[in-house]
């Protein structure tokens, strides 16, 4: 009997340096027009201006956008419910999700959960979540966890403290940008280059 596999990407992948730099033609070819940037405040800082570096390459071609830096290690359901609650605020229609592995899960889990409604319990596995979520552009600011080309979030329960995987093609971003440049600076065993080695 022949096996069948069934791989899930980005619909769209830029690599290289500078190629953040096409952020804002790549929002304005999917149709964002009003994202939310979700980060974390070390990204947002002067010594790293990553969030800078993203907000310059895509306000000429968004008509209003937003920043939320909010987000912890290890993400929460109460952690995720404030960028949630940011994302309903200012009435964001994508998501730009900086940064490592924590900033990439929260956005996914947001935008699931500002789509569809409900708790992220509903959703973790074996149950798959497969209708689209708020679309996302994800730009990996380090090396290892791959969030920027997959279907999965992984999100711990506030009140049991539950590890809960969440799966389906809700989670995955609809493009993603390797941009080198916006490596997170002092993490030097962690790249942002899928070839490089420290």
């Amino acid at each position: 009997p022949s096996m069948v596999v069934s791989l899930d990407l980005p619909r769209a992948i830029l690599t290289g340096g500078g190629s953040v730099g096409r952020l804002g033609g790549l929002l304005a070819n999917f149709g964002m027009r009003r994202p939310l940037v979700v980060a974390d405040s070390f990204l947002a800082s002067p010594q790293s201006g990553a969030v800078d570096k993203v907000v310059a390459a895509m306000s000429t071609s968004v008509a209003d956008y937003g920043v939320f830096t909010d987000t912890i290690s290890d993400p929460t359901t109460e952690s995720v419910e404030r960028c949630v609650d940011a994302l309903a605020a200012g009435s964001y229609d994508s998501i730009v999700a900086l940064g490592g592995g924590s900033p990439m899960d929260t956005a996914k889990a947001a935008a699931a959960l500002r789509t569809h409604g409900g708790r992220m319990r509903d959703y973790k596995a074996p149950f798959t979540l497969d209708r689209p979520s708020l679309p996302i552009v994800a730009i990996p600011t380090t090396a290892g966890t791959g969030s920027e080309a997959t279907k999965f979030t992984i999100i711990t329960d506030s009140e049991t403290e539950e590890k809960m995987l969440c799966i389906g093609l809700a989670y995955l971003p609809l493009a993603a940008i390797l941009d080198h440049e916006l490596r997170a600076r002092g993490v030097s065993r962690v790249s942002s280059h899928p070839l490089s080695c420290e």
